[in-house]
């Protein structure tokens, strides 16, 4: 894995310009890139949810849990239709769609997130935690991961590497639910994983290890980059979307019981 340091605009445009023109077919390789920031230096790419298990089997459970007690809390609320539209098909999509919406309620998954523009990931880098370095990761994500209709996939199968490829347009059924706004704001995708792969650290997994890039940010340059995205729109106003009362305190309620931070 490739570790280097963007300090300056001038040095963080560069390194989004030969990357994407890295991807192009007559210079020989062919990756989707995808971008994630973390406000710490010091941390992995790893989901949420496996920092809370020691080991797979944990994964599996304390998900399964977690998505029975918050499908309680919506059922009982004054409206469930505002946490969640589930769809009518028999395949897989409404076990995604618990997921999904339990990730942008901050909530831990196997869902990691990262997102096809650059600036929001580097917003998510130097957002926070100011006397810190953050990093800057680039995926050069293998074309075979890419999945178009992930509807059709058993989130809990036992072989599992796929990017959620859901198009940004959030429909009219779905504008007043937060999680699909969110993902529409942040051009989010994600990466899953099987519970085994979601143990071990991205970078860390020998299969893949060589198509990501790690960028370390200067905590003495985050609030230059801060200021820079903040011109591109790209502020916690609009990366964000406020959450009402009854959200946040269904979100406290199982952060409390589970001790998610």
């Amino acid at each position: 894995m490739n570790e280097n340091k963007i300090e300056t605009i001038a040095e963080f445009e560069n390194v989004i310009s030969e990357i994407k023109l890295g991807r192009l077919p007559f210079i020989g390789e062919n990756y989707q890139e995808l971008y994630r920031g973390q406000s710490k230096e010091s941390y992995e790419l790893k989901s949420g949810i496996s920092r809370y298990a020691s080991s797979p089997d944990d994964i599996g459970q304390l998900e399964k849990e977690t998505i029975k007690d918050f499908q309680d809390l919506i059922n009982e609320s004054t409206n469930p239709k505002k946490f969640i539209q589930l769809s009518t098909q028999e395949d897989f999509e409404n076990d995604w769609r618990w997921l999904e919406q339990m990730q942008h309620y901050r909530f831990p998954t196997r869902l990691l997130d990262w997102t096809l523009e650059p600036k929001i990931a580097l917003f998510f880098a130097v957002e926070r935690n100011f006397e810190a370095d953050g990093q800057f990761w680039i995926f050069k994500s293998p074309l075979n991961w890419s999945c178009d209709d992930h509807f059709e996939i058993n989130p809990y199968s036992e072989e599992l590497d796929i990017i959620s490829n859901s198009s940004f347009y959030v429909e009219d059924d779905y504008l007043d639910k937060i999680a699909e706004q969110r993902r529409g704001f942040q051009s989010g995708k994600f990466t899953v994983q099987d519970c085994n792969k979601s143990m071990i650290a991205l970078e860390n997994q020998n299969e893949i290890k060589d198509k990501f890039i790690k960028y370390v940010i200067p905590a003495n340059s985050k609030k230059t980059f801060l200021d820079y995205v903040a011109k591109c729109n790209i502020t916690e106003k609009t990366v964000y979307v406020k959450y009402d009362d009854e959200i946040e305190n269904l979100v406290s309620k199982i952060k409390t019981k589970y001790n998610f931070k």
